[in-house]
This record gives C-alpha cells, structure tokens and sequence, in this order.
C-alpha cells in the first residue's frame, strides 16, 4: 500500500516539537493590530486598532471602558475563540451563544504584526465566520458525563460551534500587498488560490483528498482547518521553509505559549471562593479553597520559583503580603502511577499564615494574574487579556500596576474594567470605549488635549455627549426612583 505524506509525516516527526522549533526560531515578536466583530453577541460591527505600531520592545496597552452589556466582555470572550483556534484547539461549546441571536453566524477578523530579529515587518489577517450547530444526543450525554449525578434531567438541547470560511492573509515582501494565501470558503476545494495551494501542499490527489477530510472534521467538531495539526503536517512535509507555513507555526506557538486570555469565568471561581486559578507561563494552575493542589514531582521545583516570583512583586505591590507554595506529601497518580507531590499555597501576612479563603477577593484576583502581569512586563511577544480586571483591586493600586506596565512593560496587555481609575493614570490612546450603537460598538474619545483629566471628560461626554457615537444610554433618575417605588409595593 502506498504511503501517503501525511502517513510518512506522522511516523518520522515530533509534531510538537516541530511546531515549537519551527515558530521560536525566527524569534519573532507578534502583536495583534486589529479586531473586526460582526454579529458577535451583542455587537452588530466593531472594531478596534490597537497601538501596536513603532518599536516592538515597549508595552501596548487596551483599557476598554463602557455601561453594562456594551461590548466589552464580548472583545475577550472573541480572543479566548482566535486562542483556542490558533492554538490547535476545538472551541468549547459554551461559546455557542456567542453568535447574534437571529443571526446565521459571526464573523470575526484578527490583524497582527509580526517582526524579526532582522527587522523585517510582516501583517497577518486570520478571519473565519462562527455558526451554530444542535448537538446530538450521544453529544450532549458526552458532554454533560462529569456532572450526571449533579443533575436530575439531561438537557434536551445543546449546541456546538461550528468554524468555516477561515482566511488568511500576509505580506512578506517590503511594502507590498496583502496577498491571500489560504480560503476554505470554495466548496469545491480544499481551499485557494490554486497557485498557493500547489506551493503549500502541492497536486497529489490523496494529499487534497486528505485536506477536504480534513476540512470536514475542523467544522464538525469545531477545531481551526487551517490551525489543526493534521493540516499543518501535510504543510510541514511539502516544504517548511515557505514563508506563508512558517508565519503560520509562529502564529500557532504564539497562541499556544504567549496568547493568554482570562475571562469573567475564572474570576467567578475567586470570587465564590470555589477555586483560585494561578496563571504561570507554563499553564494556569487550579488550587482549591485550601490552597492545595497535586502536580508531578519533576514539575514542582518550577512552580514554586514562579510561585516565588509571584509572591516578590506581591510583597512590593501589598506590603508584608506573601505566598509561598508548601511541599505536603508525596504521592502517586491513580491514572498514570506517576510520582506525585502534593503541595499547598499558604498567605503569609506580617508573619502570620492564613487560609487562602479569609483573603479579599481583591488580594486573590491579583495573586491569580500576577504570573501573567509579570510575563507581560517582560516578554515583548506576551498578549495578556483579562476581563474585568478591576473587580476587587483597590484602584489606587489598580492605576500604579497599569502606570508601571505602560511606563516600563514590553508586552501587549488588554483589559475592561467599570473602576475610573486609569482614565487618570494612562494615556489616552490605549483607551477605547464602547457606544449605544450596536454597529459602530467601539470608539475613541475626540478632542481631548494633553490637559485633560480624561476620567473628568469621560464623564462630561456621558452627560453632555459631543461624540459623533453617543457612549451611554441616560438615565432618568426620577423614572428610576418610581420604578422601584412601584416594584417595592407589588
């Protein structure tokens, strides 16, 4: 029987490690330029450019600002879907009501710039659109399997995300056009331009029917074609020194090592004080309530130095306050027979030791981010983006984490947040605000001089408006006093 590449590929080659090489070599710094969301929850068209531009080696700062249900949660939950789809990932199904209701699907577009050692400057596009599709019935028992016993009835209906119409565009010569390198829109092709396609997995009739399974199995079960690794094989074999290919495995390292997303719902687990998730560079670590957690012994001496890293800005951003990660005991995995430490996070406070729990939500939303406020700080590739980013911080100390980053950070750091703060604190071109109108989502304040106090104009601008797209809804105290009057007496 004959062989066919991707057969041979997965036989002679580490596919990880081939994509870790392959997209650390150049090393490239990558920033995202650009977000474009269309029908995505509630934002009908929005789009933001962020300040990416110059030198690559200073920070990149996205303050995004507006009322309640405005957009602002939605632009994270759109870079937690480009992480999972770049990153070789399916998108988790909770991401299903993502797309507009009444509307087929989303579509979302992502610029960055990419530059090298050798000052070269290359822009990559990546969009797709994201629909939704019922999940059957083995589905949905499959995905409710780890809480049955918590349930007393299965959901009769479910959805999935499906991903198709994927895009990618680059320049890699000097000043010239964007050029389209891969289009899964045809339906009678894997995908085009033909002359790109020959050049990235060239003319053999079982590599292309390979492709179109491919294609299939990316939209059925939610995953990226052109991210999955079955793909990116079948590129890796025909020729991995194509520009193109290459820019794709830097694009698909920096997804998987440098792009890392926090939503509302891993502050949720803080908040109800169910969990506390510890962002480090290798992964995001879950500790319970009482601050233990079990992980391989060959893993241990590493998550206590980011734990002690962690713990020595702590103790300068709130002081005599420190964390320290305890070696319990050692034990053995029930599933791999592995050996195994459990280990417990302790709070140290003025030389007293607390419970993880009796901390403000404040003290352990910032413990949680602190790995990744650090990697921002100091990795020029890093893009960090949380939601909600003030809940709990005290906006003094809010303001002076932001000051710092902006004044002496190289990384890319994106944030919402309701706290005024750092309207004070930053400028005002890494501000963005969200507006009343659904297709024109997000906007800059105009006509603000160096002078300014922006928190102080953002305000003027709520009550006054003076924007071409106004940016609050207004609030009639008087209907609001009556509507509750009347809803005290029903």
């Amino acid at each position: 029987m004959k062989e066919t590449k991707e057969q041979n590929l997965g036989e002679t080659m580490d596919f990880k490690t081939l994509i870790d090489n392959l997209g650390k070599k150049r090393n490239a710094v990558i920033r995202i330029k650009k977000v474009t969301l269309n029908n995505f929850k509630n934002v009908g068209h929005g789009e933001i450019t962020l300040n990416c531009g110059g030198d690559f080696t200073e920070s990149d700062i996205l303050g995004i600002y507006g009322q309640n249900g405005s957009g602002k949660t939605a632009f994270i939950e759109a870079l937690s879907i480009l992480k999972s789809l770049m990153g070789g990932w399916p998108v988790p199904s909770i991401y299903a009501d993502c797309v507009a209701i009444g509307k087929e699907c989303a579509d979302l577009e992502f610029v960055f710039d990419i530059q090298y050692p050798d000052e070269v400057i290359r822009e990559a596009t990546y969009s797709f659109s994201m629909g939704i599709k019922p999940l059957t019935k083995e589905e949905i028992i499959a995905k409710y399997a780890d809480v049955l016993h918590k349930l007393n009835k299965i959901p009769d209906k479910a959805n999935k995300v499906e991903i198709y119409n994927e895009k990618f565009f680059l320049t890699w010569e000097t000043e010239s056009k964007s050029q389209r390198i891969i289009d899964t829109s045809s339906e009678n092709a894997p995908f085009t331009p033909v002359t790109k396609r020959k050049k990235l997995v060239g003319t053999e009739k079982q590599v292309l029917m390979s492709l179109e399974l491919n294609k299939r199995f990316a939209r059925e079960q939610s995953y990226s074609f052109i991210f999955m690794e079955d793909t990116l094989k079948i590129l890796a074999y025909n020729d991995q020194n194509f520009i193109p290919f290459r820019v794709l495995t830097e694009l698909r390292y920096y997804a998987g090592h440098y792009l890392y997303v926090i939503d509302t719902k891993s502050s949720g687990l803080i908040r109800l004080n169910f969990a506390l998730p510890v962002c480090t560079k290798e992964d995001i670590k879950i500790f319970d309530a009482e601050g233990k957690i079990t992980v391989p012994i060959k893993e241990f001496d590493k998550i206590r130095i980011e734990i002690k890293n962690i713990s020595s800005v702590l103790e300068q951003l709130v002081p005599g306050l420190a964390i320290r990660l305890k070696k319990c005991e050692h034990t053995v995995s029930k599933t791999t027979g592995m050996p195994m430490v459990e280990a417990e996070l302790e709070v140290h406070r003025d030389d007293i030791v607390l419970p993880l729990r009796d901390e403000s939500d404040g003290v352990r939303k910032i413990i949680s981010v602190l790995g990744l406020i650090i990697e921002a700080f100091n990795q020029p590739s890093a893009t960090v983006a949380i939601d909600e980013f003030d809940a709990g911080i005290f906006e003094y100390l809010l303001g002076e984490i932001l000051q710092v980053i902006e004044e002496s950070g190289c990384g890319q750091f994106i944030f919402t947040s309701h706290n005024l703060r750092p309207l004070e604190v930053i400028s005002k071109k890494f501000l963005c605000f969200t507006t009343t109108n659904t297709e024109n989502r997000y906007t800059r304040l105009k006509n603000i001089s160096a002078t300014n106090n922006l928190r102080d104009t953002y305000f003027r601008k709520i009550v006054l408006c003076g924007q071409e797209e106004e940016i609050y809804n207004q609030t009639k105290r008087f209907k609001m006093i009556a509507a509750l009057k009347k809803a005290g007496d029903e």
